[in-house]
């Protein structure tokens, strides 16, 4: 069947350009470029034209460069560059905003979250009691479709939503780069704040305050060896909370060991063969702050995500360390923005 894509581009000095695609009942490995193969349009003394072989689309592309109507460096290919950027933006945010409205239908319906924790053991207090020290992992931990969903909203965040947080430190504790988005500054996420509170509502018979960001580790990103203490105030300097239970949601699909970016446990159990945790899909990861831990370089030149933060309890549960958390974070050029953050994996 015939398709008839209409587009306006002031890029091009074009008021409107029709393109007509056909598409092949027989499956091919570029559908855009085999379009581009049966009909090509160039453009003449009497406005846009069909050409029928890529010379005479060049050739009329040319005259009118030289006739100052089209930047010389435009092309055919150029244009459907535009088109095709232009559906995926389209479609992008039509699959952002079904994302987000699977989330807000999950996490607004208690009587689905009642039995999704059920499932899981009633929470996660339990398990905190269970292990006394350590990181606790629990594969699979969130329905897959909120997972998927979850990561939608993630990649398709814009650049300026990420701040990059970098800074090279005198010890190991200081020394960390990667990139975060607060989960309440991005609307399709916020109703999960209600979800990790109904995770652990309170903890050794005190409430909690749940604060979570998302990540994102690049390329040579990591964090030192650290234990996430802190401090944070709330609506006031002398209303002090401390950090006592951390959790990372890994959202990166078939990560591998050779990719980097594990989360290291820098004080094991004895019996732990191996102290180093892959990031796996829709694995949850919890354990008592403080604790030791790091994050390895990533090596892959693709992004590893997660969903990270803490439990904080109200009063100073714990003296900080004299370096690390309270430093000054090292200002970078970035497309993003830069801005102290607290670490975590």
């Amino acid at each position: 069947f015939w398709l008839k894509a209409l587009f306006a581009s002031h890029q091009l000095g074009l008021a409107k350009l029709h393109i007509y695609l056909f598409t092949s009942p027989t499956p091919v490995s570029s559908p855009l470029i085999s379009m581009v193969k049966r009909r090509r349009l160039a453009k003449d003394d009497k406005g846009l034209v069909e050409a029928t072989t890529r010379e005479a689309a060049e050739a009329a592309l040319a005259r009118a460069a030289a006739a100052g109507e089209l930047p010389e460096e435009s092309d055919e290919e150029k244009l459907l560059a535009t088109v095709s950027e232009a559906s995926f933006s389209q479609q992008n945010k039509a699959l952002h905003e079904d994302a987000a409205r699977r989330i807000a239908d999950w996490a607004d319906n208690e009587a689905k979250q009642s039995r999704w924790l059920t499932s899981r053991g009633g929470g996660l207090e339990p398990l905190l009691k269970d292990r006394p020290g350590g990181l606790i992992r629990m594969q699979d931990f969130f329905p897959q479709d909120i997972a998927d969903a979850v990561l939608r909203v993630i990649e398709s965040l814009p650049e300026s939503d990420w701040e990059l947080s970098e800074q090279g430190g005198e010890a190991d504790a200081a020394r960390h780069r990667f990139w975060s988005a607060d989960l309440m500054e991005i609307p399709a996420l916020a109703p999960l704040r209600s979800v990790f509170w109904r995770m652990l509502r309170s903890y050794g018979g005190e409430g909690t305050l749940p604060i979570f960001s998302v990540g994102r580790y690049g390329n040579s990103d990591y964090i030192g060896g650290h234990d996430d203490r802190a401090h944070v105030p709330f609506n006031s300097e002398d209303n002090i909370f401390s950090r006592t239970v951390a959790g990372i949601w890994y959202l990166t699909r078939e990560w591998s060991a050779e990719e980097g970016g594990a989360l290291v446990d820098l004080e094991p159990p004895e019996q732990t063969s191996d102290p180093r945790l892959v990031p796996a899909y829709n694995s949850l990861v919890i354990f008592k702050v403080p604790h030791m831990h790091a994050v390895e370089p990533v090596s892959s030149n693709r992004y590893r995500y997660s969903v990270f933060g803490w439990w904080h309890q109200a009063g100073r549960r714990y003296e900080l360390p004299d370096v690390g958390l309270e430093s000054k974070p090292k200002r970078a050029k970035t497309k993003g923005k830069v801005k102290k953050k607290k670490l975590k994996a």
